[in-house]
């Protein structure tokens, strides 16, 4: 690939990722607790949408403590309503976003509590 098409597919892909989720809402909004199923501890479904919470990663489906986490997730957005700020799409299209039960960042619990993949350096 020539240098000058890398640096164009590069530039889309950045694009791509800054864009909002296609048909998700843009601006902040709420929901209620029995509008959302759980997938695993970091995914969860409002209706058709996907939403991935923003600035964790739990364990997959199958590894150790992926059920706890997901049983935690579940039980913080049972606490609801839960408010949902779309940030981006990520490459699997799901909507991104920052979510809060009671002014409290889910991600934030969730890391506090040790449901956080340890980082590789």
């Amino acid at each position: 690939m020539r240098p000058p098409v890398r640096i164009a597919c590069v530039a889309v892909a950045l694009l791509a990722l800054a864009a909002p989720a296609a048909g998700a809402r843009r601006g902040p909004y709420t929901v209620p607790p029995s509008a959302i199923r759980v997938h695993d501890g970091d995914t969860f479904y409002v209706g058709a949408e996907t939403i991935r919470l923003r600035g964790i990663d739990t364990p997959e489906l199958g590894h150790p403590r992926s059920h706890m986490a997901a049983r935690r997730l579940a039980a913080l957005l049972r606490e609801g309503p839960v408010t949902i700020v779309p940030r981006l799409e990520d490459v699997y299209g799901r909507t991104v976003a920052d979510v809060y039960v009671g002014g409290r960042s889910v991600a934030d619990i969730l890391r506090r509590e040790g449901f956080a993949k340890p980082r590789v350096h």
